[in-house]
Parts: structure tokens; sequence; C-alpha cells
């Protein structure tokens, strides 16, 4: 009777010396995998794969098929850098391709307007302009995006006045407010706002965020600049049209525009170009819709 509660406490004993083994070598495997993981994800030019410290079939079988997950990644990647690399080949040979016969059509179209012409073809003249101007901007716009994106414009980060650009593209379109019947309530704080940004950058986020007010606000325009914490603030106020959370979701993606049939004088690329030149800045751009007003608020850290 002894030796058989000795065997059974000795095997007992082994069973849980083996449980307390096996459950240190789980362990020791999953903090292996995670601090892998965390490596493999942090480099983006890798071939490594997971390993286990000490093989155990359930273990073994995860990491072959997080290395199968990665395997996948992998190739995704891959494939998205080629199109996004064709992509961007594209619009610069369709922005080269096309200038030089617009810029030839559009110098017949201008001898035309200047020829004797009734009121009703000055006009068609006139529709045949703006067209032409709108593709030019378009043309310019995704030569412009696909250089932002390549990392082909570099950015400086050196003390600047934003508050100053602000006024200076405000007072650019002042003339469009003007045929518009409307006058911008503007509130600046008196002291300059110095932040870290390029010049030619953020005047061109500040004038892309305004000819979106022009060409889709409806009115009740505001501009004002905040100091939140350790950040300006600048916000751009208008009424709109009702917006959906969807809307305020994509406004700032490729090509989206919430004129589906495209009438007005937009390509869809302005707020994408403002948000990738704010994100090369270290700045946050966002959008909200609230009681019928429409406003995209633009931070940077201050200095």
């Amino acid at each position: 009777m002894k030796n058989i509660w000795m065997v059974t406490t000795f095997l007992f004993l082994f069973i849980l010396v083996m449980l307390i083994f096996y459950h240190l070598y789980y362990r020791m495997n999953i903090k292996h995998i995670t601090k892998q993981l965390k490596e493999i994800m942090n480099i983006k030019d890798t071939n490594e794969l997971l390993t286990v410290v000490v093989k155990q079939r359930d273990i073994a079988q995860l990491v072959n098929q997080l290395n199968n997950l990665i395997g996948d990644i992998r190739r995704s990647r891959i494939k998205i850098k080629r199109l996004n690399r064709n992509f961007r080949q594209s619009i610069t040979n369709i922005s080269h391709d096309l200038r030089t016969p617009l810029t030839t059509a559009s110098g017949y179209v201008q001898m035309l307007k200047a020829s004797d012409l009734d009121k009703e073809q000055q006009e068609y003249l006139a529709i045949v302009l703006e067209r032409q101007n709108m593709v030019k901007i378009l043309l310019e716009q995704l030569f412009e995006y696909v250089r932002i994106e390549s990392g082909e414009i570099i950015y400086k980060h050196i003390p600047i006045d934003a508050k100053k650009i602000f006024m200076d593209i405000l007072v650019m379109y002042y003339d469009d407010f003007y045929k518009k019947g409307q006058e911008p309530s503007v509130h600046l704080p008196e002291k300059p706002c110095m932040i870290h940004g390029d010049e030619q950058g953020v005047k061109r986020i500040f004038s892309n965020v305004l000819f979106n007010a022009i060409v889709h606000g409806k009115g009740e325009y505001c501009f004002e600049i905040q100091e939140v914490g350790s950040s300006y603030v600048f916000t751009f106020y208008n009424l709109s049209e009702p917006m959906t959370e969807d809307d305020l979701d994509y406004i700032f993606e490729r090509s989206y525009t919430k004129d589906k049939s495209r009438n007005k004088k937009t390509t869809g690329l302005g707020l994408t170009i403002a948000k990738e030149i704010t994100k090369r800045l270290n700045g946050t751009i966002q959008a909200f819709y609230n009681n019928g007003k429409f406003s995209i608020s633009i931070s940077f850290p201050k200095i």
C-alpha cells in the first residue's frame, strides 16, 4: 500500500513538473514570437520569419500560419508598391502628354475670342476656356500629388509666421468672396503665429482649403486662428449642404468629391493634397459638420 502511494505521489509530482515546464516553454515561445512580430512589423524591408524556442505542436502550427500570413502581407505590399509606382508614372506621362496640346488649344481659343464674334459665340468660347482651365488645374494637381506622394517634394521645417501666410492667402481670394456677395468674418490673434514649416507648403494648404470653401460653401464664411495648448489651430467655417459621417470620413481621400456630377470647378484632389502636406509638416487636419456648418481645422505645433 505504501509503495502504491509513493508511486502515485511520484507520478503526480512528475506530471506537475512536466506541466510547469510545458507552461514555462509555452510562455517562452509566446514572448519570443511576440518580440519577433514587433521587430518584423517595425522593419519594412525584411525577409525574416517567425521561429520557436522549443518545438510544441500547437505553437508550431500557429507559427506556420502566421508565417504564411506574413508572406501574404509582404507580397501584397510589393504589389501595392508596384501599382503605386505605375500609377505615378502614368500620371506623370499623361500630364506631360496633355500639357502641350492643351496649351496650343488655349492659344487658338484666345485668338478666336479676340476676333469679331457675336455674344452667343463669345459665351461658347468662354465655356471652352473654362473647361480647358479646369483640365489644366486637374493636371497640375495630379502632377503635384504624385510628386508629394513619391517624396520628390521636400518640405523645409524652419520658423515661419503662419498667421502672415494665412492673411496673404485670404487677400488673394478676396475677389472670389466679393463675386459671391460674401464678406468673411476673420478672427486673428495680435501676435505672430510661429511654427516650424515650409512657406510654400503652408500656402498650398491654406489655398486649397479656401478654394474648397469658395466652391462648395453656401455662405457665412468665418476664418479664425486660435492658440490651443501647444498648437495653433486654423479653422475654416462655412454653411454647407448636409453632410454624412461617410462624407467626413472620405473627404480627404484621393479624388473624392461630394459633387458626383462634377459640375463644380473641383477635382477632388485639393483637400487630399492639403492633408498630405499637413502630415509632412507634422500637423493635423480634420473635417467637421454641425448644425448646417462645415469646418476644417488645421493644427500645427507652435514654437
